[in-house]
């Protein structure tokens, strides 16, 4: 007898992004550079909104990506970026 497995589609889009926003929280202790941490926490933060978006909260799913995602990322790409930093083997304002 064999044994068919079903499954819901929105079971399946649940797992696909979990696992997207798990790796991408891995990515964010792990990464070296801290720009690149930061947009891998933007991946997460949309991966969340999108959850939202599939338990049928759309409104909070949208604030989420708008908030999160819009304010809160690129308000610390500009401050990391707007920041002096020593480079390697150069002055400190090269």
């Amino acid at each position: 007898m064999a044994v068919v497995w079903s499954i819901e589609w929105d079971v399946a889009v649940f797992f696909i992004l979990a696992a997207i926003m798990i790796i991408g929280a891995i990515a964010v202790i792990w990464s070296k550079e801290i720009v690149r941490s930061v947009m891998w926490l933007t991946m997460v933060f949309v991966g969340v909104g999108a959850i939202y978006v599939l338990l049928g909260s759309e409104y909070l799913g949208i604030i989420q990506i708008l908030v999160y995602v819009g304010a809160v990322s690129v308000l610390m790409l500009f401050g990391i970026m707007l920041t002096k930093r020593r480079l390697l083997g150069g002055d400190r304002y090269e």
